[in-house]
């Protein structure tokens, strides 16, 4: 699964501000928002709370990064409605849809650019920018999935 800011671009001008998952509760602009939250967090433009960073390190460090190296990156195999961390899934009152979407582009463009071997993450230290960008396409990926706008990235 290769990241593709073009292809997002696309399939993103398929999504409306009214536009109905097929799953989840979240409204278009929410999952906007927290596809943006993510991508900043995993590059540091949003600053995570110490006592999730330590507990990330800490416990979750290995073995999220053997996980991401055993599984098989396939969106229909993923579970629909998993948990999710708080800091993913509190919303403001008030999300613009367009700047949102926007930022959306812009943030995978960004990711996309990356062409250093490793990457820090806030949450898992240094991390093969390869593994960012296979996690950063299949978040992107099963969320753009939940809305239907296409198949995958």
């Amino acid at each position: 699964m290769e990241l593709d800011s073009i292809l997002a671009q696309v399939s993103l001008n398929k999504l409306k501000n009214r536009s109905r998952p097929k799953w989840g509760m979240m409204s278009s602009s929410q999952m906007l928002y927290h596809c943006n939250i993510f991508v900043d967090v995993s590059l540091g433009e949003k600053k995570i709370n110490f006592f999730v960073k330590t507990f990330s390190r800490l416990f979750f460090r290995y073995f999220f990064l053997k996980y991401l190296n055993s599984i098989e990156f396939d969106i229909y195999k993923f579970s629909k409605n998993s948990s999710t961390l708080p800091i993913f899934k509190s919303f403001p009152e008030f999300i613009d849809f367009d700047f949102e979407k926007y930022k959306l582009i812009e943030n995978l463009k960004k990711i996309e650019q990356i062409n250093s071997n490793k990457v820090y993450h806030q949450m898992y230290g240094w991390i093969p920018t390869l593994t960012l960008k296979k996690l950063v396409s299949f978040h992107t990926s099963y969320h753009f999935n939940q809305f239907n706008l296409f198949k995958k990235m």
